[in-house]
């Protein structure tokens, strides 16, 4: 494959200046949670900052590639999600609970992680080829379906339902983009609303219902099912405007703020930068959007449309799942938040997202 560094040129340096942004907004808290921690120092710091030097690279590779090669290898990419789901199903490492990581070489990756890539391009390839039938058939549906319902299965069974939500939410807008029958949407959502309201009776864990019954009522277990949010939100909220500064957050600092490098970043952010910091984190990540939204109207090409329209959907769901479980309004799922959030897979994959949609830029054809 020719790669032409001239092409970068083309590429969006706006969306690019607001996910660096978003890096060292990331790699400062990450830092900043680890000024106090003897027993861990630097490590978690270190190791992220070689996730975003290494996930940079690939992006680097990925964008200055061409993106309509991702078209022909669809279907190894869902093959190769659905080996690696197993194996970390019967195999896999638990950590918090979830079965949701692959150890290798002293490595660790979560396979989830790479199911969001691999679920974006499935449904690009198959929807630009297939988006009108779904206005006179219901086998596009059918067919889709099969193809994606056991994936989001293996990933709620792990457990880990705020991943298996964020490929269903992917998976679900995404067809309703189609020019879709409305009648078939109305009895998509009836089929949506009978299979959450039995999936709390089949599926969800008592820990998991017990979750949502503390996000209804926070005071009903407050040291414990309730203690993350609590803590969360008394984080958020004594940030005020301006916040207590970098590194003297007392919840994060003292270890009152629980998983506060993956799942609860933006309450350190909150704590220590105050809503202004909040904000202006908010609006990088809205910048990130409307930048994608920008890109599904510079190319004519319908593969590249559906592709920019799934990271659009994973970027807004994954984001406004995390702020939204950080202040009280979402039950604590653990969804990290892009490009801020501890994790070298989910850094890695949000970057080689970045990636295909800059690949998308450079090699349009209008």
């Amino acid at each position: 494959m020719k790669i032409n560094l001239k092409n970068i040129f083309r590429g969006d340096w706006t969306l690019l200046a607001a996910v660096f942004l978003l890096l060292i907004v990331g790699l400062l808290s990450i830092y900043s949670t680890s000024l106090n921690n003897i027993e861990t120092k630097m490590v978690f710091f270190n190791k992220q900052l070689i996730f975003a030097l290494s996930g940079i690279l690939l992006m680097l590779i990925v964008s200055l590639s061409d993106y309509r090669i991702l078209k022909s290898y669809y279907k190894i990419f869902v093959i190769l999600t659905y080996i690696l789901l197993l194996i970390v199903l019967f195999t896999g490492r638990t950590i918090r609970g979830a079965s949701a990581w692959i150890e290798l070489f002293g490595f660790q990756f979560q396979p989830v992680e790479l199911a969001k890539i691999a679920l974006i391009i499935f449904l690009a390839t198959y929807l630009s080829s297939k988006a009108r039938e779904f206005y006179h058939s219901w086998k596009p549906i059918f067919i889709s379906t099969a193809v994606i319902l056991p994936m989001i299965i293996l990933v709620a069974a792990q457990p880990d339902m705020g991943s298996a939500l964020i490929l269903f939410a992917i998976w679900i807008i995404m067809i309703f983009f189609t020019k879709i029958d409305k009648n078939k949407i109305i009895v998509i959502l009836l089929i949506i609303a009978i299979t959450l309201a039995s999936g709390w009776f089949l599926f969800l864990k008592d820990y998991q219902k017990n979750r949502i019954l503390t996000f209804l009522d926070p005071e009903k277990d407050p040291l414990g099912v309730g203690y993350n949010l609590s803590q969360s939100i008394t984080a958020v909220g004594s940030g005020k405007l301006t916040g207590r500064g970098f590194g003297l957050g007392s919840q994060s600092q003292l270890n009152f703020l629980p998983e506060q490098r993956t799942d609860f970043i933006f309450a350190v952010i909150s704590e220590e930068f105050g809503f202004i910091g909040s904000l202006l984190t908010m609006i990088l990540i809205i910048i990130i959007l409307l930048r994608i939204i920008m890109i599904t109207q510079k190319t004519s090409d319908n593969f590249a449309i559906y592709l920019a329209l799934g990271f659009f959907i994973l970027f807004f769901v994954q984001s406004a799942m995390n702020i939204a479980m950080n202040v009280g309004l979402a039950p604590v799922i653990g969804v990290p938040l892009p490009f801020v959030s501890y994790g070298g897979t989910s850094l890695w994959v949000s970057l080689l997202s970045i990636g295909i949609l800059e690949s998308i830029l450079i090699h349009r054809t209008n």
